[in-house]
């Protein structure tokens, strides 16, 4: 069932995070796009990608639209520096990302937020182990190697999750960073570099729980907040 964005409200202190499934055909879903996003949702190939896109930006316009009490078709986003989408006429923080056919939106009024889902990979598949640091490298390889790839994107998440918070993104190189091994408590432990353009502010690391298959991390630049978790 699709939220009601008359049902959404989000309060300071909080960050509720949302996630949901790729669906192909919800009726009037992509009326929610504006001109440029149905553009590119028309020019994807293949029903997967079509779905994964739709869904996402389709979500992120309805919980978008609901925490303003506005349109959610009448969202005019705008980019940062890097590239972080914002809406120009509101302090409402929020984040996007999508893997496989899992979406993700995380929204926080009141701090800089980013939120990331990644598809666990295949047990074969290459990995690209130059983003973890020295320190996450040689935990990463006491684990068993049927559990490697798991491990891998539970890093993946906590780094993308924080890098997207600050609005540096891939810009900064994700081996800076050293967060909390895969089973504990999510953590940011250290950025190597930090005091020549890391975050001034606390960073709030937390694990998104989204069932078997996929990893998820948001995190948040400021004091504590109460994670909601919401899914469609």
């Amino acid at each position: 069932m699709w939220p009601e964005a008359s049902d959404i409200s989000v309060r300071p202190g909080e960050c509720h995070v949302w996630t949901a499934r790729a669906v192909s055909v919800v009726e009037g879903l992509s009326a929610l796009l504006d001109a440029r996003e149905r553009r590119v949702y028309e020019s994807l190939t293949g029903a997967p990608v079509r779905a994964q896109y739709l869904t996402a930006h389709a979500l992120l316009r309805t919980v978008l639209g609901g925490a303003l009490d506005r349109d959610p078709a009448s969202l005019v986003f705008a980019a940062g520096p890097h590239g972080k989408p914002y809406l120009p006429d509101s302090a409402l923080e929020f984040s996007l990302s999508h893997s496989g056919d899992m979406v993700a939106v995380a929204l926080a009024p009141d701090a800089p937020v980013g939120v990331d889902v990644q598809q666990v990979p295949e047990p074969s598949a290459e990995l690209p182990l130059p983003v973890l640091s020295a320190g996450e490298r040689a935990v990463y390889e006491r684990v068993p190697a049927s559990e490697r790839a798991a491990a891998f994107a539970s890093y993946w998440v906590r780094k993308e999750a924080v890098l997207k918070a600050t609005g540096e993104g891939l810009r900064v190189d994700p081996s800076r960073l050293t967060v909390s091994a895969p089973g504990r408590p999510a953590r940011l432990l250290g950025w190597r570099g930090r005091d020549e353009g890391g975050p001034r502010l606390p960073v709030r690391l937390h694990d998104v729980e989204t069932g078997e298959g996929y990893r998820a991390a948001v995190a948040l630049l400021g004091g504590p907040h109460r994670i909601v978790r919401r899914s469609r």
